[in-house]
């Protein structure tokens, strides 16, 4: 469990006036228990507002709030506005999987977690490169997932897939998708991959409508980086890396995914179960 917390960074979804109103009614609540808050909007420019007005921060917060959904989680730790701090979100989306309170239970979530502290749950990132020729074209970071998929026509790709520096197969398929454990319940289970336990320090391999071919989702270690080089013309691919960044492929690249040196960091109540939380949201059925 962590020490005592002091300090708490609450981040609120960007041009969302509830999660706006929300962030204020959770500063005030913390505020009155003797904590200090910083409160910013989820965005690069954004700065923090300390409450009580007027407060000096000298060190990080302990924990950080997120007011959103997945995509506010998503995208503040791609973002890295709360570097090295562990977040806990509250949703206010519609599935918020990764989101650990809501609306109506936040106070007695933030209650259990100011009496008894919490645990960090951390979770692995992926390096996504694309290269074109000799050179490294794009890079980010991903949460989730790195998709490949096609444009407007409806046409087949080819992908040469490899793993570290082991041949896998050429594979013809609408699309492909990378995902880490944390990104199994999103795009990598709707294509027919498998629901990974966020403690495996792996990544999944998911053909999206893969033609004449017996490939299947395939879990791989996250110490081996994937490669999948496109090798057909004109085929008007895209990489979509969390769903949340877009970048046009040349027929000739080469997209790199690899585990990250930097890992996500979740706080986690006493009790959290990751099987309970895959039958709340209705990804299994209730025994």
């Amino acid at each position: 469990m962590q020490a005592k917390i002091k300090t708490v960074l609450v981040i609120y979804k960007v041009e969302h006036d509830q999660a706006r109103g929300m962030a204020w009614s959770v500063a005030d609540w913390l505020v009155a228990r003797g904590l200090t808050v910083l409160v910013r909007e989820n965005s690069p420019e954004a700065l923090p507002v300390a409450v009580p007005a007027g407060t000096v921060v000298s060190a990080p917060p302990e924990l950080a709030l997120v007011l959103g959904g997945d995509g506010t989680m998503l995208s503040a730790a791609r973002q890295r506005v709360a570097e090295g701090v562990p977040l806990f979100g509250i949703n206010l989306g519609r599935v918020g999987f990764m989101t650990s309170a809501g609306v109506e239970d936040w106070q007695e979530a933030l209650a259990e977690i100011l009496d008894t502290g919490f645990t960090v749950a951390r979770r692995i990132l992926v390096d996504v490169t694309v290269i074109r020729g000799a050179a490294t074209v794009f890079s980010t970071t991903a949460v989730n997932d790195a998709v490949i998929s096609r444009g407007a026509m409806a046409r087949l790709a080819a992908f040469e897939v490899t793993l570290g520096e082991r041949d896998v197969c050429t594979l013809r398929a609408d699309g492909v998708v990378v995902s880490t454990p944390t990104g199994s319940t999103a795009y990598c289970v709707s294509a027919g991959g498998p629901l990974i336990h966020p403690d495996l320090d792996v990544l999944c391999v998911v053909p999206i409508c893969p033609f004449l071919s017996d490939f299947k989702p395939v879990v791989v270690p996250a110490s081996d980086p994937v490669r999948l080089s496109l090798s057909a013309p004109e085929t008007n691919m895209y990489l979509t890396c969390d769903g949340q960044e877009l970048f046009p492929l040349d027929d000739n690249d080469t997209v790199v995914v690899a585990k990250a040196n930097r890992t996500l960091m979740l706080a986690k109540r006493a009790g959290d179960s990751y099987f309970a939380r895959l039958r709340l949201k209705g990804f299994i059925n209730r025994p």
